[in-house]
This record gives C-alpha cells, structure tokens and sequence, in this order.
C-alpha cells in the first residue's frame, strides 16, 4: 500500500470519528442543559413548597403557643381557686359574738299543754293493755 493513500485513509476514518464524537459532545452538552433546566425547575418547586410548609409550621406554633399560655393560665387559676377553698373549708367556723347579758335573766317556762301528733297513716298502740271485750 501506499503511504500517502493510507496516511490519506486514516486521516479521513479520524475525521469521520472525531466529527461523530464532536457531534456526539454536542448533543450530550444539549441533554445536560435539558435535564439542568429540569433540576432548575425542580428546584423552584421545593422551594415554593417549603416556604409553604415553613408558613404552616409557624402558624401552627403559634396556635400552640396560645393554647399552652392559655391552658397554663387556666391551671394557675384553678389551683388558686382550690387552694382557697380548700383553706376556707379547712378554718373552724367563727364563733357568733356572745349575746350581751341582760341584767335580769328570764325563767324559761313550758307551756302547760303539750300537744303530740303522729306522722300521717301511723297507728298508735294505747299505752295500757285493753280491760275490757271490744
């Protein structure tokens, strides 16, 4: 063979990969930009969605706060108040002032006639066993 003819021959098959590669570079470099712009896309997504998510969370911590500061401010309250109640019921009751004493005392008397009536439907058994036939 020739040397011209194969130097000629390598060179072209050469040309022929290297054009084949250059386009194949091109096309992976379109793909890459492709799928970047996908990712971009992506990316933009999750970052809407976190901030959403972000707003959610806050708003539920302070829905929290206020139940919590609520509740404790409840139980204060009721500990005070039942601690109150019970130190009032726990005291002995004050003793009523003393009526002043009146210079002359008067005698107590029973009234002469004492009247004792049973409860409604009772039948009362006479005292005494019956002398007589009924």
């Amino acid at each position: 063979m020739n040397a011209n003819s194969d130097k000629e021959y390598i060179d072209n098959k050469v040309d022929g990969v290297q054009s084949s590669v250059d386009d194949l570079r091109a096309s992976i470099n379109d793909f890459r930009a492709a799928v970047n712009e996908c990712f971009a896309l992506i990316h933009d997504r999750f970052d809407t969605i976190n901030d959403k998510i972000d707003s959610t969370v806050a708003k539920a911590v302070s829905e929290l706060v206020k139940w919590i500061a609520g509740l404790f401010v409840t139980i204060i309250g009721l500990f005070v108040a039942t601690a109150g109640l019970i130190i009032s019921r726990s005291r002995p009751p004050a003793a009523a002032p003393a009526a002043p004493v009146a210079a002359a005392v008067q005698p107590i008397t029973t009234p002469s006639v004492i009247i004792q009536l049973s409860p409604a439907g009772a039948t009362v058994l006479p005292v005494g066993p019956a002398t007589g036939k009924p």
